[in-house]
């Protein structure tokens, strides 16, 4: 049975919960999110917008045009500068949880990787993780949900 998470940003100003489990983790090797991150990748994961809620505080957001094309809004700490997630306008019911704003990042099951076309040399990726030189592909992991989630939404 799914237990809640729990993250916050950096300062602990914004906090928030999911109540649902991820549709899929995986880390991002864009260099958007190496920037985002000030390391070598972000750690992400795609969640149902309804399960993920701010319980304390206040998220800004901010929108930017993805290398897709499509507008990325992110929402982030207005005290700490901490990202916490982001909707892809492609995909307006599903949220990427940056998952190191997690209380327990540890418990995430990566298992794909996205846009290693820019992964930095010394990182090294398992070898039973599916990889993506761009963006992924994720209908297998939304097939056991589409009646929810349609590509049209």
């Amino acid at each position: 049975m799914f237990k809640p998470l729990h993250g916050e940003c950096q300062c602990g100003q914004v906090k928030y919960e999911l109540t649902a489990p991820e549709f899929v983790a995986y880390t991002c090797h864009c260099r958007a999110c190496q920037k985002l991150s000030s390391s070598a990748f972000s750690i992400c994961m795609q969640v149902p917008a309804e399960a993920l809620n701010i319980t304390q505080g206040n998220a800004a957001s901010r929108v930017r045009v993805a290398d897709s094309g499509n507008d990325l809004t992110s929402w982030f700490c207005t005290v700490c500068g901490s990202a916490l997630f982001a909707q892809n306008s492609a995909r307006p019911r599903i949220r990427t949880l940056y998952a190191g704003t997690l209380d327990n990042p540890d418990m995430v099951p990566v298992s794909a990787h996205i846009w290693i076309k820019r992964k930095l040399p010394w990182v090294v990726l398992p070898q039973q993780h599916r990889t993506f030189d761009g963006a992924g592909d994720w209908s297998e992991e939304y097939a056991n949900d589409m009646s929810r989630y349609k590509p049209e939404d």
